[in-house]
């Protein structure tokens, strides 16, 4: 990376882009150079603080992946965005712009992250703190990866900051197993965080329950229950998390980071330059049928009727699902990104929450049960649908098969239009079946397109093709594209 260019996003494009040394590529004298910036504190705070600024921009695309190729969402094609369509339709090239831009933000998180670990070894400051950057910067990194191996496949696994071109062009992609192995260590070191944060500056950073709550989703994701089980135990025996009594105060924007929340990605409403969230335009319908601040959205993030239909009249999650009827169609959508406190303009300052108690309970119960305590399965299960209005039915106490399917159906209405759905069908193995089964089903065009399916190639997504096309001695392209 370019001294020049310290705090500038990077990425393999920016890296691999050559250039040539001449007048033109000295130093401005008026920025920072690498090789004086790390002095102190607040120098490696301010990389970190750009690596969690970094998560929104990632973030913004993950719900591409986690909802809209899913059968949960879909985009209005009256919007005519090619790449949402795509997705939505399971059919995506590698010129998509979303496949693009996803692996791009990811590794400009992963760059800070890298900057700080590099950096920070040499710099006086506080034991503990120079210890918790470094955990933080860990779990950011652990984080971004998981993302990229479940959208990608092999990726190339970076640790240590990039400085010139010519070294970036010998990372290949490094296989699934190896760079599983890596998120793993990352996250057991992240354990060491703090459970909780007291200073305001601090609330919304990684913590100790965040860390063992994904590595747990990890280890769920790769099949190892038994490693699994003791993580999500601590984090529900930590006394630090519980299931707020009304489903709705989960999402919001007047109680961030609340006791239900482990880790989220950070929005914020009156800010200039702006820095809401834009879900909630993706989630509202591209007509004129909105009243007051929100009038018309962007459409890419729209619930489909399959979903929709699924949740009972009893179950108090139906809530935070509006239904408007336009000139074109009726749409749902959600309201977990709706700030009530936006008057004038849309400026969201509700946060992606990207792993809840809720989701912990349902995933331990996805463990218990494929442990074979389907008994103590039911407990957990029992406990999210209690706070969702419903009773659980008596035969899921014994019954693996059937508690299986309900957890998978649990986990879909309760974390809908949260990033979750796709990867928990792909996790089970059983995202072709269903995936196809929605593709085969009554739904709109708008919804499913016309004659689609998935193959099991796009159970994985393509490399970005500038990236095949910049270096295609060490980066291929996925099978089937």
């Amino acid at each position: 990376m370019k001294t020049a260019k310290l705090l500038s996003a990077l990425t393999l494009a920016v890296c691999l882009a050559a250039c040539k040394d001449d007048y033109f590529d000295r130093t401005p004298l008026d920025q920072p150079a690498e090789s004086t910036f790390y002095t102190d504190e607040t120098s490696v705070r301010q990389v970190l603080n750009d690596a969690y600024f970094t998560l929104r921009e990632s973030y913004r695309y993950k719900f591409a992946f986690g909802d809209l190729a899913s059968d949960d969402v879909y985009n209005s094609k009256f919007n005519n965005s090619t790449d949402h369509i795509t997705i939505n339709e399971s059919n995506v090239v590698a010129d998509n712009g979303i496949v693009s831009e996803m692996w791009n933000r990811s590794y400009a998180t992963i760059s800070r992250c890298n900057l700080v670990l590099d950096n920070i070894g040499n710099i006086p400051m506080n034991d503990d703190t120079k210890l918790r950057y470094i955990n933080e910067a860990k779990f950011l990194r652990a984080l971004m990866y998981f993302n990229l191996v479940r959208i990608y496949g092999d990726v190339p696994l970076v640790l240590k900051d990039i400085k010139t071109s010519q070294e970036a062009y010998e990372f290949g992609r490094t296989p699934v197993a190896q760079v599983y192995e890596q998120i793993i260590a990352d996250l057991k070191d992240a354990e060491q965080l703090p459970a909780t944060y007291t200073q305001n500056t601090d609330i919304g950073r990684a913590t100790r329950g965040a860390a063992k709550g994904v590595l747990a989703k990890v280890y769920l994701t790769l099949k190892r229950y038994g490693d699994a089980s003791p993580k999500l135990l601590e984090v529900i025996n930590s006394g630090t998390y519980r299931l707020l009594t009304n489903y709705t105060d989960v999402f919001d924007a007047a109680q961030p980071n609340n006791a239900e929340v482990i880790f989220a990605v950070q929005y914020a409403r009156g800010f200039d330059p702006v820095q809401g969230n834009p879900f909630v335009q993706y989630a509202f319908a591209n007509e004129d049928i909105g009243k007051g601040v929100l009038v018309r959205g962007v459409g890419t993030f729209l619930i489909t009727d399959e979903l929709y239909n699924l949740f009972t009249a009893t179950d108090t999650r139906k809530t935070t699902i509006n239904r408007l009827t336009g000139s074109r169609r009726a749409y749902n959508f959600t309201t977990k990104y709706f700030d009530k406190g936006m008057t004038t303009t849309v400026d969201s300052g509700n946060d992606w929450i990207e792993l809840r108690y809720a989701d912990v309970l349902l995933m331990y119960a996805e463990v218990q049960n494929e442990l074979g305590n389907t008994a103590a399965a039911f407990t957990y299960l029992q406990q999210v649908r209690t706070r969702a209005g419903l009773t659980t039915p008596d035969n899921l106490r014994t019954n693996q098969s059937a508690t299986r399917l309900a957890i998978e159906q649990e986990r879909r209405l309760e974390l809908y239009n949260e990033g979750h759905r796709w990867f928990d069908l792909l996790r089970t193995g059983r995202l072709l079946t269903v995936m196809n089964a929605h593709f085969a089903s009554g739904l709109s065009n708008d919804e499913i397109g016309s004659g689609n399916s998935v193959q099991a190639y796009e159970q994985l997504f393509p490399i970005p093709r500038y990236q095949v096309n910049l270096n295609p001695n060490k980066i291929t392209q996925n099978p089937g594209y």
